[in-house]
């Protein structure tokens, strides 16, 4: 039933918790990947650039997937309204995965950095927005935006 109404199914072996390893490291990708575009889109309008029209330029060629045409597009537009995911949720997996990296011994740089942006935007009381403002918000925030 599972393969008629998905994409498919993927087996990650016998271990109870490897479905969730797979959905934590799915979410931390999303989130690095917003924050990715935010940086540079944030980098492309402090140099005169439209940022949407980057955004554009990406999410046609080689950024072509739905995570950048979708959250690319909010973020280049700051459009943060309706909210779909809250920014305090993605908070809660961004909290995941950095205790995960902990327990593993695997470094995690980046998610550091997303953990950090989340944790700063529900600090000032942000956590209700969604989190591409979580993330795009803050970026535009550090660069004076």
């Amino acid at each position: 039933m599972l393969e008629n109404l998905g994409q498919g199914v993927v087996d990650f072996g016998e271990g109870v918790g490897s479905a969730n390893v797979v959905k934590i490291t799915g979410n931390f990708m999303i989130m690095a990947s917003m924050e990715m575009m935010a940086e540079a889109f944030t980098l492309a309008e402090k140099n005169g650039l439209d940022r949407t029209n980057v955004a554009d330029f990406f999410g046609s060629t080689i950024f072509n997937s739905p995570i950048f045409n979708n959250y690319g597009k909010l973020i280049a537009n700051k459009q943060y309204e309706p909210v779909g995911f809250k920014t305090k949720l993605g908070f809660k997996d961004a909290r995941l995965a950095f205790a995960l990296s902990q327990k593993s011994n695997a470094p995690m740089p980046l998610a550091t950095l997303v953990h950090n942006r989340l944790l700063t935007a529900v600090a000032k009381g942000k956590g209700d927005t969604d989190w591409a403002e979580g993330v795009g918000g803050g970026v535009d925030d550090d660069a004076g935006i």
